[in-house]
């Protein structure tokens, strides 16, 4: 996937990439229309440059499907800022138009959503420095079931981010 990016009015940062190759059944594999998943960062090798997965602990996974049969999917990745002590949500987004995905995807960095960075807990930072288990602490921003349905979600930051690359996906789509 090679990207262009493109900067909005405030510190948000849209990175595009090819997405015309990608197979819905695959993306389907990993979450239904309708409902939510918590992935390793694993699960997304062979979808996602190797480089960019790796800078995650792990993933949260939306897709909503729309009357027009067009799917959504949201793979929100959550990488731990060592530097200041915090996790951002770093979202990426692609839509399918029945089983053909739209030419590009889009990662949104830096986002204006509230509770896109949280701080974890000390307890979150010994846990890491010891061992390095950052895709088994709970974050705030998780919800604490790993799979579920979107309406049964009650993290607003999640409802956020996932409006937020929707929103700029439908301009290519066409809704």
């Amino acid at each position: 996937m090679k990207g262009f990016r493109h900067k909005s009015k405030n510190r948000q940062r849209y990175d595009w990439f090819n997405v015309k190759n990608e197979d819905r059944r695959k993306w389907e594999s990993l979450c239904p229309p309708g409902e939510y998943r918590i992935l390793p960062r694993e699960a997304l090798s062979g979808i996602l440059p190797e480089p960019l997965i790796n800078k995650f602990a792990n993933f949260f996974i939306m897709a909503s499907g729309t009357s027009s049969g067009n799917v959504y999917y949201m793979a929100n990745g959550n990488r731990v800022d060592f530097n200041d002590n915090a996790v951002d949500q770093m979202p990426f987004g692609l839509a399918f138009v029945g089983d053909n995905p739209i030419a590009s995807g889009c990662f949104i960095q830096h986002g204006d959503w509230e509770n896109r960075t949280t701080t974890p807990p000390n307890e979150f930072w010994l846990e890491i420095s010891s061992s390095r288990i950052s895709t088994h602490y709970p974050l705030s921003e998780l919800p604490t079931e790993s799979s579920g349905k979107i309406v049964d979600l009650k993290i607003d930051s999640q409802h956020h981010a996932f409006s937020n690359i929707v929103n700029t996906l439908k301009e290519q789509v066409g809704e």
